[in-house]
């Protein structure tokens, strides 16, 4: 019963530290569009839906994913998971779990900025319920 108090403690961790690496409503919205054609200056173009992730996007979003939610874990003193093994595993299951569903501008936006777009905060939510269930 420790062990599933100690994960659900640590599911509370996980979101809301993909909540706060998501900036809470930082980013900034939208412009309105207007007849201008649109700036072709822009670091991260917008990518349609239908466009698939690339295995090496996957890699390096995984890559990343595991640092940022390591890292994060490790800082919360409320976090009751101490084995970085352990804390590993369940980050990596997080970073495949979300990989699998990842769309390509969240892949895109993740990868070159290091910001979690509000539907990958939704996703790590999702994926840490499915892999703090899991042995």
């Amino acid at each position: 019963m420790d062990q599933d108090k100690a994960f659900r403690r640590t599911l509370a961790g996980l979101a809301a530290t993909a909540a706060l690496l998501a900036g809470c409503g930082s980013e900034t919205p939208e412009p309105a569009k207007t007849s201008a054609p649109a700036a072709t200056t822009s670091p991260i173009p917008a990518a349609p839906s239908h466009i698939p992730v690339t295995q090496s996007e996957h890699e390096i979003f995984e890559k990343l994913y595991v640092e940022k939610c390591i890292k994060g874990q490790q800082n919360d003193p409320d976090n009751l998971v101490k084995n970085d093994q352990e804390l590993g595993r369940i980050c990596e299951c997080m970073a495949k779990e979300i990989s699998q569903r990842l769309s390509k501008a969240d892949a895109v936006h993740f990868n070159q900025k290091g910001e979690f777009p509000f539907d990958l905060v939704i996703m790590s939510n999702q994926a840490a319920n499915h892999c703090l269930g899991s042995p």
